[in-house]
């Protein structure tokens, strides 16, 4: 997740894409049984394309109504194996798109692209080093099925030099737990806060 989010940028119809916040979703029979994953059939050996959330495991099952659609960058490159990161939040053309439906909605406006002619479009991933620090945190907003799998720390946001100003959940707690982590001297963790989060939480000036 690190190294994605600090090295890559992904490119679908001209237009440029550049994750800050994903979420990783994979199953396996047998090895990583996490059932919040959808199973569908675009999820498995299909790597470098967008799947957008369906109702069923289908391809051909109806796409999520309303703001519960997102949409996921595929990395599987084998059947039954579902892996994609959901992208939560990403720069789009230049512009911060915070959420997983505003990041589907503006790829497709952005795009000129309809729902399945994004999915059916393969996304090209350019090198593109991005300075900063990668936080992590548990997934946020799992259905029931998720299991022991809730509490993983499959969620990953960049932490780069605007960080101050994204509107990202659970905020302080990455942090904190970055700070805590790293065996920062308590100067040091006051600065990164200052710097991160524009205060100095209390659990920091405790430490």
């Amino acid at each position: 997740m690190a190294e994605f989010l600090t090295n890559s940028k992904l490119v679908l119809n001209g237009i440029v894409i550049q994750p800050t916040e994903i979420e990783v979703y994979y199953y396996h029979a047998g090895e990583f049984e996490d059932k919040s994953v959808h199973q569908n059939n675009l999820q498995q050996n299909n790597a470098r394309h967008f799947y957008i959330h369906r109702y069923g495991v289908k391809e051909t099952d109806s796409i999520k109504g309303g703001n519960r659609a997102g949409i996921d960058f595929v990395l599987s490159e084998e059947a039954n194996k579902y892996y994609t990161y959901l992208i939560r939040s990403a720069i789009i053309n230049d512009q911060l798109i915070v959420g997983p439906h505003n990041v589907l909605v503006a790829i497709q406006e952005a795009s000129h692209l309809d729902y399945t002619e994004i999915e059916k479009t393969t996304v090209q991933i350019v090198e593109n080093k991005i300075p900063g620090v990668v936080l992590f945190s548990e997934r946020i907003n799992l259905g029931k099925n998720a299991g022991e799998f809730r509490n993983f720390k499959l969620r990953a946001v960049l932490c780069d030099d605007s960080f101050i100003e994204h509107k990202y959940l659970a905020k302080e707690r990455m942090i904190t737990d970055y700070i805590l982590n790293r065996n920062m001297s308590k100067e040091q963790a006051i600065e990164f806060a200052r710097q991160k989060l524009g205060y100095i939480p209390k659990i920091v000036n405790q430490q």
